[in-house]
C-alpha cells in the first residue's frame, strides 16, 4: 500500500465509528451493533498497521486477521441495513396510503 492510503483509511473508519457510536449509545437498539463492530475493526486494521506494524500471530502480522473479522462483521452489517431500509420503507409506503 502507498504511504498516504493507511492514515486516510484509518482517519475515515474512525469518522464513521464516533457518530455510530453516539447514535448506537443514544437509541440503544441492537442494530448497531454491527456496523459499530465493523467500523471498530477497521479502525483497529489501520490503525494496526499505521501504530504496530511489528506485532505478529505466528508468523502473521496481526492486522491481518482482524481485517478478516472486520469482512466477517461487514457482511453481516450490510445485509442487515439492507433489510432495515427496505422495511423502513415499506413501512413509509403503507403509511402514506392510509
Amino acid at each position: 500500500m502507498s504511504a498516504w492510503y493507511d492514515p486516510v483509511m484509518f482517519v475515515l473508519f474512525a469518522a464513521h465509528l464516533v457518530p455510530m457510536l453516539v447514535v448506537g449509545l443514544k437509541r440503544r437498539e441492537i442494530y448497531y451493533l454491527a456496523p459499530i463492530t465493523t467500523f471498530a475493526l477497521l479502525t483497529a486494521t489501520f490503525g494496526l498497521r499505521l501504530f504496530a506494524p511489528e506485532l505478529q500471530v505466528g508468523s502473521t502480522p496481526l492486522h491481518v486477521p482482524v481485517r478478516y473479522a472486520a469482512w466477517a462483521a461487514a457482511a453481516v452489517s450490510i445485509p442487515l441495513f439492507i433489510v432495515r431500509l427496505c422495511r423502513r420503507r415499506r413501512e413509509a409506503a403503507v403509511s402514506s396510503e392510509a
